[in-house]
């Protein structure tokens, strides 16, 4: 394992049922996870200054939720990349997300290889792109 994998964090919303099984998923990464439980959770990580590589969200949230959590996603500077969990992924969903910036969806269940494969692209595409924006300032 390299240093960078050790170092990335994941912030996860994901209900408490799901939340030990993606703990035992992601632990061969040696990854951080910082789950929550509700959207709200996420404002008062965003003022604790913590850098996220990756973000692993639901697509189905209720009533207005997903503005919410992308109002404050935005917040989090750096922005992290987006994984998307459906138990079903179409075209549209697909599209949806990469269209407001997420980087990919991963379909439930998902074994551990997909898991885990998913969160390194991810936290990879977060390093290329932190390292181009401060090539550029």
């Amino acid at each position: 394992m390299t240093e960078s994998q050790r170092q990335v964090r994941i912030v996860a919303l994901v209900p408490a049922a799901m939340r030990e099984k993606v703990r035992r998923q992601l632990a061969p990464l040696g990854v951080m996870i910082d789950f929550i439980g509700k959207v709200a959770e996420l404002s008062h990580l965003t003022l604790s200054r913590v850098t996220y590589h990756v973000a692993l969200l639901p697509a189905a949230l209720p009533d207005n939720g997903w503005w919410s959590l992308w109002g404050e996603i935005a917040l989090l500077n750096p922005q992290p990349e987006i994984l998307v969990y459906a138990h079903t992924a179409s075209f549209q969903l697909w599209s949806g997300v990469l269209e407001i910036g997420g980087y990919d969806v991963i379909v439930e269940p998902f074994t551990d290889e997909e898991i885990q494969r998913a969160v390194l692209r991810a936290a990879k595409s977060f390093e290329d792109r932190c390292s181009t924006e401060s090539r550029n300032e």
